[in-house]
């Protein structure tokens, strides 16, 4: 499988201490290992958003936004539950 951070996702991640940069890599990582072997921590807790949209949480406020299509992920958004619907519909309306 082939992992894409995209611009968005990367922008947002570094403007976060080094502390939360370490919880999200942290959990890029178990995101993956469910992705390989469909096994997921009971705290990602794992949600489809939409027929290729998934989001996964990091902690309580935090979450991460991936798109998911034949053996690519590509992570775009990274924030809490509100900034990843915002982002969502910005996304439904430029595709319109």
């Amino acid at each position: 499988m082939k992992y894409i951070v995209l611009h968005s996702f990367g922008k947002k991640f570094d403007s976060y201490r080094e502390q939360g940069q370490e919880l999200i890599v942290s959990t890029l990582e178990k995101i993956k290992k469910y992705l390989e072997t469909n096994q997921a921590p009971y705290g990602l807790r794992i949600k489809r958003l939409s027929k290729k949209i998934y989001e996964a949480r990091i902690n309580i406020h935090l979450r991460i936004a991936y798109f998911r299509e034949k053996g690519i992920v590509k992570f775009f958004c990274l924030g809490n539950h509100d900034d990843i619907n915002r982002y969502l519909r910005t996304l439904k309306r430029d595709l319109k």
